[in-house]
């Protein structure tokens, strides 16, 4: 047997070196001084299930459900009990066990891309300078600031699973089946549906391209089993991840996204079967604004950007006291979305080499990245694209679950760079075929399409366009004026850089192309452009102002009000913030039980509630069947902050003298708008079958009393009755499928009343009532997860003992008598 072929290895493990110190050297802070990135969805998720982690670190166990935010939610997005899952560990090995909030995640976006471009042939360098033209792409490092790291690790998982796929498509099956296995199950791990979506769309256009490719190759009996392996490969990838995919699409029939509860909404339109389309598109990328690929801040950078003491606002706010505080957060987006944290830009120079790539790359590869490239442009566009775009979204499977189109901008950020790096191949190959005449012709077209278009920027930029923005009205005249002259002045600035990081490359190559100097030298100083370009914007959104002391990036301190309200000890009441943004924040639900909070997959039927009787008027009636027993409310003329105590709230559960029936949901929503929550319930005759007495009127006892006894935990509640007669109760929690009620220890139905609280019948007589939510499914989903992790674990193991014999075979081959 031959020994370690060290020099084999070696490129590769001088690639994984230099994309530590990058990441390294990118959150320094972080690595070497302690610090940490707010990053304001870690933070605020630290509000989702902040009840459930506290049970869980005071006694080690868990809970499925929490009372944290929106009245009550399943847990199964927050602190649900943990399924085994064997791609957790690969996942934290891939990214060298470093943080995958962000060190580890940036590593995970370099080592994945060199890994696809390795699938394409590409030399180490050359996967080098392409992992970080993906990398450092401003998107990537601006949701990494935003904390939407599922987001992101989902993304760093794309680029390797594709070159799996080319792999497998390319008869390398057991490297490409182990690439494409490992990464696929990462992926469904880290659990972002939309980017695993807008990956399927990718794939999608290589499976075509390359089935057009296979019928003229004469090779479609290769491609078939090729697909066929690959479909098997995800399959078993997903096994792991099974148990979780079944309750996440359990629970999402019942949330937002899973389509209509009522007929029409609080608007009266005809609800869908999926999100709003209006309030899918909202985050809509402008056809102009894509420009912003090869000039960052063509659309004015983000809503919150700093634009230093040499701008325009400065000089006119320089006397106010003001300037310093407004142009450090001065709002110069000035693009179609409702706000952004920065632009999507790919790099000056990768833009360049994408086009000279379309004229000078051959074969199946250019075809299915110009397909993906152009499908994420026009997908990203979302409501500028009308017609093409609801026709996807009312048409495509679970295209109607997603939001936020310029997301599928991710498609392209994965793709461009691709092709950019095969340029550069393509022009080092034909240079030693002697091919110049050719390729100088067509360097010289793609040279002339982007400096021209830059220079239109540059020059005639600042006439081009309006420079106006919605948020404009909140500012007077003399004040919009400076904004629009900085934010022409932001345009015409990044043309003229982007304008010479082009030209600087174009030199580059075309020297080489004239006078073959090394290969090498013309990688790395390509490389080295690249990433000073990719850096210097990077740091606009992500910088070392942006790390804090650990204990402050997380940090969620209670207001005065906050220790006020905390010094209540009933276990179950409920806070209505009206000073902050009532449901998009979860600072509210890290100290109390919020009638409000933020998360991605609220159950439909509290929205309902929100849409109907809270956002836009409050119906005080709901707020009190809610137990909502404090009210913060901000003072508009002084901006103080202040709350007031509401003795109407109905506690924690209370009997009812009557019973008001309803036809349908429709018919149940609107009721609450009159009605006696604490004299009446108003229940759809769909759950008649729970209830023995379903006449209109109940006979009452006014001595009848309930009451929370014991607080368990989120997800165990126990009562006291004491009713001379059958009587129905109403609690003041959230109604969801997986709660079970038990009258002295016998499990009875519970029923929904007031379109979303739990009802329940109870006997005459004293009784113990316990509300238990068992998630039954979910425990079954444990099990089917730990198997499926078992089985996925010995195939990983067979494939790489395979590759192993198969090595070994290469290097020792029998010789022939």
């Amino acid at each position: 047997m031959k020994k370690f072929d060290f020099k084999k290895w070696l490129p590769h493990i001088i690639a994984i070196g230099i994309f530590v110190l990058l990441s390294i050297a990118y959150f320094s802070p972080a690595v070497f001084e302690g610090k940490d990135l707010p990053q304001g969805d870690v933070t605020s998720s630290l509000g989702w299930g902040k009840d459930l982690n506290d049970y869980h670190n005071k006694t080690g166990e868990y809970a499925f459900w929490s009372n944290s935010m929106f009245g009550g939610m399943p847990a199964n997005y927050t602190y649900a009990p943990p399924m085994f899952n064997i791609f957790q560990t690969i996942g934290a090995i891939l990214r060298l066990n470093m943080s995958g909030l962000h060190v580890g995640l940036f590593f995970l976006y370099l080592l994945g891309f060199y890994i696809l471009l390795m699938s394409l042939n590409c030399k180490s360098w050359l996967g080098i300078v392409g992992a970080i033209a993906y990398a450092f792409a401003s998107y990537n490092l601006i949701i990494i600031e935003a904390g939407h790291v599922n987001k992101g690790l989902v993304m760093a998982t794309m680029a390797p699973i594709i070159g799996g796929i080319i792999l497998t498509y390319r008869k390398k099956y057991l490297i490409g089946i182990l690439t494409t296995l490992v990464f696929t199950g990462v992926n469904f791990y880290y659990n972002h549906q939309q980017i695993s979506y807008y990956l399927a769309i990718i794939i999608f256009i290589i499976a075509v391209v390359y089935f057009i490719y296979a019928i003229k190759e004469k090779e479609i009996k290769s491609f078939f089993k090729s697909s066929l392996i690959l479909v098997a490969v995800a399959i078993i990838a997903a096994l792991p991840s099974l148990g979780k995919f079944i309750t996440i699409m359990d629970y999402t029939k019942e949330t937002m996204r899973g389509g209509a509860v009522l007929t029409h909404n609080a608007e009266n339109k005809k609800e869908s079967s999926g999100l709003e389309m209006d309030y899918a598109f909202q985050w809509s990328y402008g056809v102009g604004e894509t420009w912003t690929l090869l000039v960052p801040n063509l659309y004015g950078a983000s809503s919150y950007y700093d634009i230093g003491t040499n701008s325009e606002c400065y000089k006119v706010l320089k006397n106010t006291g003001q300037a310093k505080a407004f142009c450090k957060f001065a709002p110069t987006y000035w693009g179609a979305q409702p706000f952004t944290s920065g632009p999507v830009y790919a790099g000056a120079i990768v833009c360049f080499l994408f086009v000279l790539g379309l004229f000078i790359v051959k074969g199946k590869e250019k075809w299915w990245i110009l397909a993906a490239t152009i499908i994420s442009f026009m997908l990203a566009w979302g409501k500028n694209l009308e017609g093409f775009n609801e026709f996807i979204f009312n048409n495509l499977p679970l295209y109607n679950k997603f939001r936020v189109p310029s997301m599928a901008l991710v498609i392209a950020g994965v793709a461009m760079p691709i092709l950019a790096i095969l340029a550069i191949k393509e022009i080092i190959e034909n240079i030693k075929n002697n091919a110049k005449e050719k390729l100088l012709k067509n360097f010289y077209i793609s040279g002339g399409i982007i400096g021209g278009v830059l220079l239109i920027f540059a020059v005639f930029g600042g006439s081009l366009f309006s420079f106006t923005s919605p948020s404009d009205a909140n500012y007077p005249e003399w004040l919009v004026t400076a904004l629009q002259a900085d934010r022409k002045s932001m345009l015409i600035n990044d043309a003229w850089r982007s304008f010479a990081f082009v030209a600087m490359a174009f030199a580059l190559i075309w020297a080489f192309i004239k006078y073959k100097y090394k290969t090498n030298v013309l990688i790395i100083s390509l490389g080295a452009l690249i990433l000073i370009d990719l850096w210097v914007v990077d740091r606009r959104f992500l910088n070392k102002e942006s790390f804090q002391p650990q204990r402050k990036a997380k940090a969620i301190m209670p207001s005065n009000i906050d220790n006020i309200i905390l010094q209540d000890k009933d276990p179950n009441y409920r806070v209505l913030n009206l000073a902050s943004n009532t449901f998009n924040e979860s600072n509210t639900s890290y100290f109390h039980k919020s009638i409000g909070g933020y998360s991605p997959a609220k159950l439909r039927r509290y929205q309902d509630i929100i849409d109907f009787h809270i956002s836009k008027k409050i119906n005080m009636k709901v707020l009190n069947m809610l137990n909502t027993k404090y009210v913060i409310l901000r003072d508009n003329e002084t901006g103080s902050t202040t709350f007031q105590k509401n003795p109407e709230a109905l506690g924690n559960a209370w009997f009812v003298d009557s019973i008001k029936w309803v036809d349908n949901p429709d018919e149940e929503i609107v009721a609450l708008y009159d009605f006696n929550p604490e004299k009446t319930a108003v229940v759809d005759k769909a759950w008649k079958d729970k209830v023995t007495n379903t006449e209109d009127v109940v006979v009452s006892d006014s001595i009848a009393e309930i009451k929370l006894t014991e607080y368990k935990n989120p997800g165990h509640l126990i009562y006291q009755s004491n009713n001379s007669q059958n009587q129905v109760a109403v609690f003041s929690e959230v109604y969801y499928k997986t709660w079970k009620a038990y009258i002295d220890g016998k499990e009875v139905p519970l029923f929904r009343a007031n379109y979303i609280l739990r009802a329940l019948e109870i006997p005459a007589g004293s009784h113990k009532i316990e509300l238990k939510c068992i998630d039954e499914l979910y425990i079954k989903a444990q099990t089917i997860s730990k198997w499926g992790s078992i089985f996925t674990g010995g195939v990983l193991l067979l494939i790489i003992i395979l590759l192993i014999l198969k090595n070994r075979k290469e290097d020792n081959p029998k010789t022939t008598e």
